[in-house]
């Protein structure tokens, strides 16, 4: 995917100007999405992490499963470009969206059954 410039541009100066480790919410996601197309081993587990809280804390997917399943299968993408040489916590990622996969699956079986 070819990302303009000046989008990546703004991403980037966004995440300067704020202070935490990772920015969350949706501004967090456009970010993190945008930057992880030019370079997805550096932005993977900001985005995977930040995918994971919005499927868990967003109004808008609050009562919407397969919404929080789809933020959970985007964040189990991004998570496949952890770098093996990351840190633990980082590689974890994938476990544990994983995890949330398998739950919200189940309930959307449940539900249809």
């Amino acid at each position: 995917m070819n990302v303009h410039a000046d989008l990546v541009l703004k991403a980037r100066v966004r995440l300067m100007s704020h202070n935490d480790r990772i920015l969350d919410g949706e501004e967090g996601l456009w970010a993190y999405r945008t930057l992880f197309t030019v370079n997805p081993h550096i932005y993977a587990y900001k985005l995977a992490y930040v995918l994971r809280e919005l499927s868990e804390t967003s109004p808008r997917t609050a009562h919407l499963p397969d919404a929080r399943h789809a933020l959970l299968k985007e964040a189990q993408a991004a998570a496949a470009h952890i770098p093996a040489h990351a840190p633990a916590y980082q590689r974890h990622m994938w476990d544990h969206t994983m995890s949330d996969l398998r739950q919200i699956e189940r309930r959307l079986g449940q539900a249809g059954q």
